[in-house]
């Protein structure tokens, strides 16, 4: 009875509700986060223009302060609450390599998306863009400041795109940039479950911009919006739970399975982590073709197509250096060198109420460069996946007062539970112990004062005490005799 009893009382007050201190943790979290940016900048940049493989220097980290809070919240009568969160980033030179002047050497992306949109069109409208290319004078390498990659610079293809590209073909911004307008911005309304009704859909999205699903894959099963936003998940997480995380940016939902145990803090929690396939060939994984929006063939592999939710750009992501992806793609560039210990993505999860302890969402984007010989500016590349950056975007560290929330909610119930077993148990082992004294005392008759009953405890002597019943004092009858009744009254006659 513990464990329901407590779990009851943990989850009531788990629930989001108005005006309440999980409720204000909630809305503004204490936490604070912390993006880190890693460029793979090319050293090489005619040599593999002539054919070489490109040469990368991973250039990085470039820290920026997070901080997160929720707005335009609503509660709703079923059950739910919908709210969207902000998130600031503010640049963190001492925790970076460099300043955001630093300048880095990598792939011409909006260059590369009209290349790749146009792969499959008419030679004239191929010889079109070509013309046009080589008039602006854009190449297939770009040089930028960390700030211009990240915040956004100027690109006229980007302008002459918005009058002549239809609006779901091309990028929306007349600037370039991995975060523009992110600073400030949100990801999207989403519509979740407070607990209040069921704490088994606790905090899990319900809706997303008001969809139930998304519309960019084949299958309804693969565009539903399921799973949590990753702040938290609903409690009583086990070894063999498969937790969901939806993120807008990644256009699906990612399933994390356990990976081991973990101590955070004081605090025991699991380590989930995707599972290895989970970007894995068709072949491997038929259930991913519902992914292969553009195919087949489909890429796979440890590389992830998600071009038909990024305006028909090249971008696919994959774990950084291509960790857990096919070889090939390592071989065909210089500068991979994959580790799960600074790569893996993972979520350290409190088992009882489902609470993140520490995490670090790790992905990389990669270009697939695609080989048009017609568009003279492009015509010497050759079609390989190009990686251009990896981030990992996380949690290290908890506020005090959170940790003892959450040591009070994970820790203290079990020490309860044990402390009040080992009470119970020796009070039933003294009970059960006294009685078999006291059994054997008495049935034996031993000489234990105070368990059995015949002896005592007097003057510092265990003393018997006499049980004989003495005999009753009969009078005699004074002057009469009863001449009926000789000596021997068992021969007399009746």
């Amino acid at each position: 009875m513990f464990d329901p009893m407590v779990n009851s009382l943990i989850f009531k007050e788990l629930v989001i509700r108005n005006n309440t201190d999980v409720y204000k943790n909630w809305k503004d979290p204490p936490i604070v986060p912390h993006l880190k940016i890693y460029f793979f900048n090319i050293t090489n940049k005619e040599e593999f223009l002539e054919g070489s493989k490109p040469v990368f220097q991973e250039v990085g980290p470039y820290c920026y302060r997070e901080h997160w809070r929720k707005i335009n919240i609503s509660f709703h009568d079923n059950g739910t609450v919908s709210y969207e969160t902000q998130k600031f980033y503010f640049f963190e030179r001492s925790a970076s390599v460099g300043s955001e002047d630093d300048l880095i050497t990598t792939l011409n992306i909006p260059m590369m998306t009209a290349v790749s949109q146009w792969r499959f069109a008419a030679r004239l409208a191929k010889l079109a863009l070509s013309s046009m290319l080589e008039v602006l004078g854009t190449k297939p390498f770009v040089t930028k400041t960390v700030g211009q990659l990240m915040w956004g610079y100027d690109d006229p293809l980007l302008k002459i795109a918005k009058d002549i590209i239809p609006p779901d073909k091309r990028l929306p911004h007349e600037q370039f940039g991995f975060f523009i307008e992110k600073n400030g911005s949100t990801d999207g309304l989403l519509n979740v479950y407070t607990g209040r009704d069921d704490m088994t859909k606790y905090m899990t999205i319900s809706t997303f911009d008001y969809k139930w699903e998304l519309h960019y894959w084949n299958t309804d099963e693969c565009n539903k919006v399921q799973g949590t936003d990753g702040s938290s998940f609903p409690p009583g997480v086990k070894k063999d739970s498969v937790l969901y995380m939806f993120n807008e940016n990644l256009c699906r939902s990612i399933p994390l399975t356990y990976w081991h145990d973990v101590m955070d803090f004081g605090l025991e929690g699991m380590r989930f982590s995707p599972p290895s396939d989970i970007f894995a060939n068709v072949s491997v994984k038929p259930e991913n073709e519902c992914y292969c929006a553009g195919g087949p063939p489909c890429i796979g592999g440890g590389v992830f197509n998600i071009s038909s939710c990024k305006f028909g750009s090249p971008t696919l992501i994959s774990w950084p250096h291509f960790y857990q992806a096919d070889s090939k793609y390592r071989d065909a560039v210089i500068g991979m060198n994959p580790d799960p210990e600074k790569h893996a993505m993972y979520i350290d999860v409190a088992p009882r109420t489902g609470t993140p302890l520490r995490a670090q969402a790790r992905l990389q984007i990669n270009i697939a460069v695609p080989h048009v010989p017609e568009v003279y500016p492009a015509a010497k590349l050759r079609e390989m996946i190009f990686p251009v950056i990896w981030f990992e975007d996380g949690v290290t560290e908890l506020p005090g007062d959170l940790l003892d929330l959450l040591r009070l909610g994970e820790n203290t119930p079990p020490v309860a539970k044990m402390s009040m077993l080992l009470a119970a148990f020796t009070i039933g082992f003294t009970t059960v112990l006294f009685v078999m004294v006291i059994f054997f005392a008495t049935h034996y008759n031993l000489p234990v004062p105070y368990f059995n009953p015949n002896y005592i405890h007097k003057d510092g002597k265990t003393t018997k005490i006499n049980n004989a019943q003495p005999q009753a004092h009969r009078p005699e009858l004074s002057g009469h005799v009863n001449t009926m009744v000789s000596n021997n009254p068992e021969n007399d006659d009746a």
